[in-house]
C-alpha cells in the first residue's frame, strides 16, 4: 500500500523573458535543465531540513518556475511528502571510468555527450531494451551520445560522496545546482560527513522483503540501486558497494491520477559495479528530453507502461508530466521491493540510494538510517 516517505527527483531550469514564444522557450530552456531525485521511504538524512519551520510540511522558502512548485515536490500517497532539500544532494560532472567528478568544470553536465576525463571506457549497457533514451542509435556510434554517462556502465562513474553533495559541486551549476544553507548543511558539504543520524523508526528483518519509495522529480533516464553500509563503518562508496540489495519483485508505480500499477521491471547485472550486482532501469519514460546540439529530441524515450492519451505523437507539454511519463514530475511515485540479505548481522545500518542518469553526467544519492533485526519465523512484507 502507499506509504509515507518519498524519493523525489527534481529537474531545473533557467528563466527566460516572457516575450519568448513557448516553443522558443523550450528550446533554450531544456539544455540547461538538470535532473533531481530523492529517497522518500525510508525518510533519508538528506530530508532533515524538514525539521525546520521553513521546510516543514512539504513547504519551502521559495519555488521553481514555470510550474510554481517547491524544489523537491513529491507525492507520498495521502501523507505529506516532506522531502525538504533531498533532491539537491547529488554529484555533477561524472562520467564512466573517471576517477573523480569535475563539478561542471568541463561544461554543462545535462545533457552530456562527452567523455569528461578522457578515460576511454566503453559503455557496458548497450542493449536498446536496457537504454532509456536514443534507443535507435547503434551502441558506441557517433549517434550514441549518452555512451559516456553513468547509466551506460552502472556504478562505474565516480561520485563526490555516497550520501550526495549539497548542490552537487563546489559551485552553483546550471539547472538548479543550488542549495539553501541551514543549520544542518551548507552548499558543497558532503552528506556522509555533515548529515547526522536521522532515526525515523525504520526496522527491517534480515531476509524480509521491504518497501521503499522514490520520486523522480526530473526525469533523465538511467537506473538505480540500493545498498547497505553498517552505521559503525565509514560511509564510503566502497562500503556501500559491499552490500548491494537485490530486488524481490517488480516495481509498482503510482500514476499522476493516483492509480497504482505493477511495472514489468527491467534489471541489469552485466557490466555493473559491484561486479554482477543488480541495477534497475527507471521505468518512467522521459519526454521531450534534453539532447546535445545537433541531436534530435524524442517525444518519448520508450513506450509508456500505462495508457497515455497523447502517445505517441503528443507528449506532455514542455516541463510537465503525463500519467506515467514526463520530464518534470511531481505526482508520480515509484515503489520498490527489496530483499534484506538473510545473513546480515543485526544492528544499525545506513541505506544508500544511487541513481545513475543516462542523459546527463549526474548521479543522485541519498542515505537513510535503518535498524536490522534477526529473522523471525514470519515471512511478510515490512514497510
Amino acid at each position: 500500500s502507499p506509504s509515507s516517505d518519498h524519493l523525489v527527483c527534481s529537474v531545473t531550469s533557467v528563466l527566460w523573458a516572457a516575450m519568448f514564444r513557448p516553443f522558443v522557450l523550450l528550446l533554450v530552456l531544456l539544455p540547461l535543465a538538470a535532473a533531481h531525485s530523492n529517497l522518500i521511504r525510508p525518510k533519508p538524512r538528506n530530508a532533515i531540513d524538514s525539521e525546520l519551520p521553513a521546510w516543514r510540511g512539504g513547504n519551502a522558502p521559495y519555488r521553481w518556475q514555470p510550474n510554481n512548485h517547491t524544489p523537491c515536490v513529491c507525492r507520498n500517497g495521502t501523507d505529506v511528502c516532506e522531502s525538504a532539500q533531498t533532491c539537491l544532494w547529488m554529484s555533477v560532472g561524472c562520467t564512466i571510468g573517471c576517477k573523480e567528478c569535475d563539478g561542471g568544470d568541463k561544461g554543462g553536465a545535462n545533457p552530456n555527450g562527452q567523455d569528461r576525463c578522457g578515460s576511454g571506457m566503453k559503455a557496458t549497457i548497450n542493449d536498446p531494451r536496457h537504454r532509456t533514451i536514443n534507443r535507435a542509435a547503434k551502441a558506441g556510434s557517433k549517434d550514441d551520445w549518452t555512451k559516456f554517462n553513468p547509466w551506460r556502465a552502472p556504478g562505474h562513474a565516480p561520485v563526490y560522496d555516497p550520501c550526495g553533495r549539497a548542490g552537487g559541486s563546489y559551485k552553483p551549476t546550471p539547472g538548479h545546482g543550488e542549495f539553501t544553507n541551514t543549520i544542518y548543511a551548507k552548499f558543497g558539504d558532503l552528506g556522509s560527513r555533515v548529515l547526522p543520524k536521522y532515526d525515523t523508526g525504520t526496522v527491517w528483518e534480515a531476509g524480509a522483503i521491504v518497501e521503499t519509495m522514490t520520486s523522480f522529480r526530473a526525469n533523465h533516464g538511467g537506473g538505480y540501486q540500493y545498498r547497505l553500509c553498517p552505521l559503525e563503518s565509514n560511509l564510503t562508496e566502497a562500503c556501500f558497494q559491499e552490500t548491494p540489495m537485490t530486488f524481490a519483485d517488480n516495481s509498482k508505480l503510482m500514476l499522476s491520477n493516483g492509480t497504482i500499477i505493477v511495472l514489468n521491471s527491467v534489471d541489469v547485472s552485466d557490466g555493473t559495479l559491484p561486479v554482477g550486482s543488480t541495477w534497475r532501469m527507471l521505468g518512467i519514460p522521459d519526454t521531450t528530453h534534453v539532447s546535445p546540439s545537433g541531436f534530435p529530441t524524442e517525444h518519448w524515450g520508450f513506450e509508456p507502461p500505462c495508457y497515455e492519451p497523447g502517445y505517441p505523437d503528443h507528449p506532455p507539454e514542455h516541463l510537465h508530466e503525463g500519467r506515467c511519463s514526463g520530464q518534470w514530475e511531481n505526482n508520480i511515485t515509484m515503489y520498490d521491493y527489496l530483499r534484506v540479505p538473510e545473513n546480515l548481522k543485526p544492528g544499525e545500518y545506513v541505506l544508500g540510494f544511487r541513481w545513475d542518469c543516462e542523459t546527463s553526467a549526474q548521479i543522485w544519492q541519498a542515505c537513510a538510517d535503518v535498524k536490522i533485526t534477526a529473522p523471525s519465523s514470519r515471512s511478510e512484507l515490512i514497510v
